[in-house]
């Protein structure tokens, strides 16, 4: 169901169904409409298609999973509302894309994880330039940017992704976009993630990052005896960031 404010703002929920899970279910999204201006997001949330009130925007029944993912909703709808009054008592108006960065925690003043990627790559570029790293590092650490951004774009309907995002789940789905999405080789896939491990690590101890996302994440090179993500090919093949 639409929550209308002022005639000119309105939350949706609805289903991605054109990307179905494995599992069969599929994640429900949230649109917001400003002045006729939308953004969406994915709300994280995956559910059976067949569960699904279109009329009201909610899960069917009163099963356990649908008071959860129903009360889950709510709450996303209730902070973009709080989110819109802020904004506009504040700055006097709001777009659909700023209440969606201030809902998501990625207002432009904050470091967000594509933000840090893209400073690490203009530190990485003046190493180059100097004869500290070689060029052909910086080009995979720029691809893996690439299917990141759009990753995060197919699966979340997101253009950035505050570090609060990088989750064990997170790392896996992206396993799979790879290898699936984009029907890459499982030793490319294991160099990308060589990368986006480098990008993690650096970002904990920077302490924008709480937890390490790979910690449940194992790959191993084929034609390797070595298991998960051996840290001394960092150095080999990405170099010390």
């Amino acid at each position: 169901m639409e929550t209308t404010k002022k005639s000119t703002f309105k939350v949706l929920f609805y289903l991605k169904k054109n990307a179905p899970k494995k599992n069969g279910k599929v994640t429900v999204m949230c649109r917001i409409t400003i002045n006729g201006n939308q953004s969406a997001f994915s709300t994280k949330l995956d559910i059976s298609a067949s569960n699904w009130d279109l009329k009201y925007g909610r899960v069917l029944g009163k099963s356990r999973e649908a008071q959860d993912v129903n009360g889950k909703l709510d709450k996303i709808r209730l902070g973009i509302e709080e989110c819109y009054s802020k904004i506009l008592k504040n700055e006097g108006a709001v777009n659909s894309t700023k209440l969606k960065n201030a809902f998501l925690g990625m207002e432009s003043g904050e470091m967000t994880f594509f933000k840090f990627y893209e400073q690490f790559l203009s530190d990485y570029e003046k190493k180059v330039n100097s004869g500290l790293r070689v060029n052909g590092t910086r080009s995979k650490y720029k691809t893996l940017l690439r299917h990141l951004r759009n990753f995060v774009l197919t699966k979340y309907g997101y253009s950035d992704v505050s570090f609060n995002d990088l989750t064990p789940d997170f790392v896996q789905d992206f396993d799979y976009y790879l290898r699936d999405d984009q029907s890459l080789t499982h030793n490319t896939i294991w160099l990308y993630m060589i990368g986006f491990t480098t990008l993690c690590r650096l970002a904990m101890s920077r302490k924008h990052l709480a937890f390490n996302p790979f910690s449940e994440y194992k790959n191993t090179k084929k034609g390797m005896a070595t298991r998960g993500i051996s840290s001394r090919y960092f150095f080999y093949l990405y170099g010390n960031p």
